[in-house]
């Protein structure tokens, strides 16, 4: 299994992403990872009937952008260095792309062969992201890699709990252990909470979960627990506030078309209304 070696962050320049850009420093720091930091820019195009690119005006675009791209580096780490000094300085590389953001995003994460892409997410979303989804749940859907959400108001501090919520799916065990394995060096406590509702789709027991962790746990503290809830965002809110999760793990597992149209994902709506980050584990 792979560790946490290469991280994507892709930024839109907006308050949101400069804060999960501090967040992403620290934990690439902690995990000794390095930053492949990617802004995507829209081509322009002339005012006519054809749609011909205006290089001239798209090179504009992107000059500037590269520009503003070196600036947020920098802004971001004088920020994050005025409180902290971190040990392993990553290495940042920076590039600017041209086309649909998250197919451009999805495609640099699998060129790239990140293993983990970190995203800001925005309190707030206008009308047409409600209706047809934002750039966070597009990559959500279609990365091939983990992804972790940061909340916009969000600040990083030193991971001593995580939460990993299951419901009870035969992937879960081998998620759970690769959690632990990546995030063991925070040393924290790991809490895995099932969270009981009227309908109940598990396929294995909490209980021989426990068994099978007490000889396979990586070097951390684990604890298992039951919640019953009306529902699992509820409940899961609920758990994080009593005891102060840092971040919420989650398996993601890929849909088809149709299940993204026609069923709503649960996974996707904690991640985008959570007050805390949340790491979305992805099939391999």
């Amino acid at each position: 299994m792979k560790a946490i070696n290469k991280i994507l962050f892709p930024t839109d320049f907006s308050d949101a992403a400069l804060n999960a850009f501090r967040y992403c420093l620290l934990l690439a720091d902690k995990l000794e990872a390095d930053i492949e930091l990617i802004h995507v820019i829209y081509p322009e195009y002339e005012n006519l009937d054809l749609p011909i690119v205006a290089s001239k005006a798209t090179k504009d675009k992107m000059e500037a952008a590269k520009y503003t791209l070196q600036s947020f580096v920098d802004w971001g780490l004088a920020q994050v260095q005025l409180d902290h000094s971190l040990e392993y300085l990553p290495t940042i590389n920076s590039s600017v792309e041209i086309g649909n953001i998250v197919n451009a995003i999805v495609k640099c994460g699998r060129t790239k062969k990140v293993d983990l892409v970190v995203l800001g997410r925005r309190a707030e979303h206008n009308f047409f992201e409600r209706a047809f989804g934002s750039v966070t749940t597009g990559v959500i859907e279609k990365a091939e890699s983990a992804v972790m959400v940061i909340p916009e108001k969000k600040a990083y501090k030193s991971t001593e709990v995580i939460a990993y919520a299951t419901d009870l799916s035969e992937a879960d065990p081998y998620h759970i252990w690769k959690t632990g394995k990546w995030l063991s060096v925070f040393h924290p406590v790991l809490h895995i909470v099932h969270i009981a509702t009227k309908v109940q789709n598990g396929h294995i027991d909490l209980h021989e979960m426990e068994q099978f962790f007490e000889n396979q746990a990586p070097a951390l503290q684990v604890r298992f627990h039951t919640i019953e809830s009306k529902s699992v965002t509820e409940g899961l809110e609920t758990f994080a506030d009593w005891h102060n999760v840092d971040i919420m793990v989650m398996y993601a597992p890929h849909h088809t078309l149709l299940q993204r149209i026609f069923q709503k994902s649960r996974t996707k709506t904690i991640a985008m209304n959570s007050d805390i980050p949340i790491l979305l584990i992805k099939e391999e």
